[in-house]
């Protein structure tokens, strides 16, 4: 990449700091995607967390870690940041297991505003920052809807959704996830908020299973974002959304009241819904969840599912 010019880089670089950080400033958010893989020449996107920026590097065959210094001093010329607060996560088709693996122990947690909440990240420590930065205008969403109601937030990951709905008054969250350690930064995101963890609740379980199990509650809102496909050692059966999402959405309809709703979302670029064998009934509202800081299409797909 030595021979690569980066003055285009740069510019686009500095003309979307300006533009979305204008934008972020009057929408109350202090994490949204500054660069999102705008020119074919310059594979990467990047995040603003706060004061430090997270670039995620999509590796080719040829990519190597002293591309990412080059980057490095790339964006810190452009945005005028210190080097030392730009992280690096080198993208790679990852299996499964990986979803739950520490890949380093600097534990530098902070947290960021969102739309009047806020939330723990790590931008050093997993393969993922703790808050997934698509999805924010979903959350919103959950949050517009969960007052005084039954929320179930499967796939919890570090309980943002949860946090949502708790915020704007649900009378209980119960979160389920496969993993304690984002089951307890979940926890941890809920005390940031000043919400009681022990009123709801924080479940450690394969939600297949857990899914299969017989029906204890009813709830007003579900939230169903698996992830693509894992194979986690902690799994009792692998996990493939396409196969698996109609098991995943009519056990969750199972657990829906009658005026339920279920949103239902996947990041798999390839998915196709089998909305003829769903229990219920589907309705795309993808076009209401994508933020405008992302601007690749396809990044994710979210329906509203109903009995």
């Amino acid at each position: 990449m030595d021979s690569v010019d980066p003055v285009p880089f740069q510019n686009r670089l500095r003309k979307m700091a300006r533009h979305h950080g204008k934008w972020a400033r009057r929408q109350g958010l202090e994490a949204y995607r500054i660069y999102d893989t705008d020119l074919d020449e310059f594979p990467v996107t990047v995040d603003r967390y706060g004061d430090r920026l997270y670039v995620a590097v999509y590796a080719k065959g040829d990519t190597t870690e002293a591309d990412t210094e080059l980057y490095r001093n790339w964006i810190a010329g452009a945005l005028d940041v210190v080097p030392d607060r730009i992280h690096f996560k080198l993208r790679q088709r990852q299996s499964g297991t990986q979803q739950y693996e520490r890949l380093a122990e600097q534990e530098q947690e902070f947290a960021v505003r969102e739309y009047g909440r806020q939330f723990l990240v790590n931008l050093t420590d997993y393969l993922d920052t703790g808050l997934f930065l698509d999805h924010r205008l979903t959350r919103k969403l959950v949050g517009e809807r969960a007052a005084g109601k039954l929320v179930l937030n499967l796939f919890a990951y570090t309980c943002s959704f949860g946090v949502y709905a708790a915020t704007a008054g649900a009378t209980r969250v119960d979160n389920l996830d496969l993993s304690n350690t984002y089951l307890d930064w979940g926890q941890r995101n809920f005390r940031l908020n000043t919400i009681n963890p022990k009123q709801h609740g924080f479940i450690k379980a394969d939600a297949l299973q857990w899914l299969a199990g017989p029906v204890r509650d009813h709830y007003d809102l579900i939230v169903l974002d698996p992830p693509t496909f894992s194979n986690s050692k902690m799994m009792t059966d692998v996990l493939d959304t396409q196969r698996d999402h109609v098991t995943l959405i009519n056990d969750c309809l199972q657990r829906l009241t009658p005026d339920g709703t279920l949103y239902f979302s996947t990041n798999y670029r390839r998915f196709k819904l089998e909305a003829g064998a769903l229990a219920g009934t589907a309705r795309e509202i993808t076009g209401q969840t994508l933020p405008p800081d992302f601007r690749r299409r396809g990044l994710h797909r979210c329906w509203v599912v109903s009995n």
